[in-house]
């Protein structure tokens, strides 16, 4: 039980809009039967306590951490995607060393079982491949080893800017140049790319993890979307009764917290 709890999956959420991932997440990882620690990494001055609240329900621990900005956002320009100014915060994980090792899955992920068997990888560090460029991986799946080591290097890196892409995902591949490669399976990224639909349908009973890359997120669009619709499906099935609520949270939150992001843009112009 010592080590069990010296073991955790653990999650990030900076933003009131996250909510219903993160819930929907913690769901699927419970009702797939895993008895590891949650945990979930909080930025508190981006998010109101009614949110803090929520995820007190299903985490057993929520850990407050300071948020990182990279003050050298030009690539970010490249991918249109300024709302990700705030990712180096993802390395606070390495300073988490309360925990022995930790698996950590973005916010927009839904577990289709709980992947109990990364815990017994023995490397420090590994990924699963990016369906963009195969050669990195792709951050929103990690097993790791949390340590001072590599979060001072790390630290040094973000302080810099350093990041081929702006963003957490540059700035771990330029320092973990050398990971250990996971099976796609573990962290599927939706795509409609005509080579995609054959190969889901050859491995899908294999997939252990979804993840919903892209700005458009399956708690704020419609039913059906385009070549990820049964995709869509399993993230509200992941969620169970939650997924009750989610409308309500659209409604109450949502506009809340981009009116509140665009007074923050408009305060540091």
């Amino acid at each position: 039980m010592a080590a069990a709890r010296r073991e955790a999956y653990c999650s990030l959420l900076m933003s009131n809009a996250y909510l219903p991932g993160a819930m929907v997440l913690a769901h699927s990882l419970r009702d797939s039967g895993t008895k590891k620690q949650l945990a979930i990494l909080v930025t508190l001055d981006s998010l109101q306590a009614s949110t803090v609240e929520e995820l007190k329900k299903v985490y057993d621990q929520i850990i407050p951490v300071d948020r990182i900005i990279n003050k050298s956002p030009a690539n970010l320009y490249l991918m249109n995607r300024l709302d990700l100014g705030s990712t180096f915060t993802k390395i606070a994980l390495w300073r988490q060393t309360q925990y022995a090792h930790m698996v950590y899955i973005d916010a927009d992920v839904v577990a289709y079982r709980a992947p109990d068997e990364l815990f017994n990888t023995p490397p420090s560090f590994a990924a699963a491949p990016d369906v963009g460029w195969p050669d990195c991986f792709n951050s929103g799946v990690l097993s790791l080893k949390p340590n001072m080591g590599d979060y001072y290097a790390l630290l040094a890196l973000a302080q810099r800017g350093i990041s081929f892409d702006g963003a957490d995902q540059g700035l771990l591949n330029m320092h973990f140049r050398d990971w250990e490669r996971l099976s796609f399976a573990y962290n599927c990224t939706p795509s409609a790319n005509y080579q995609y639909v054959p190969a889901y349908r050859h491995f899908q009973s294999s997939i252990s993890m979804v993840h919903f890359i892209g700005d458009e997120k399956p708690w704020a669009v419609g039913r059906e979307q385009g070549g990820r619709r049964g995709f869509m499906r399993s993230w509200r099935r992941g969620g169970g009764l939650f997924m009750i609520s989610i409308i309500e949270y659209r409604q109450r939150h949502i506009y809340r917290d981009k009116h509140h992001s665009n007074r923050e843009r408009c305060s540091s112009t």
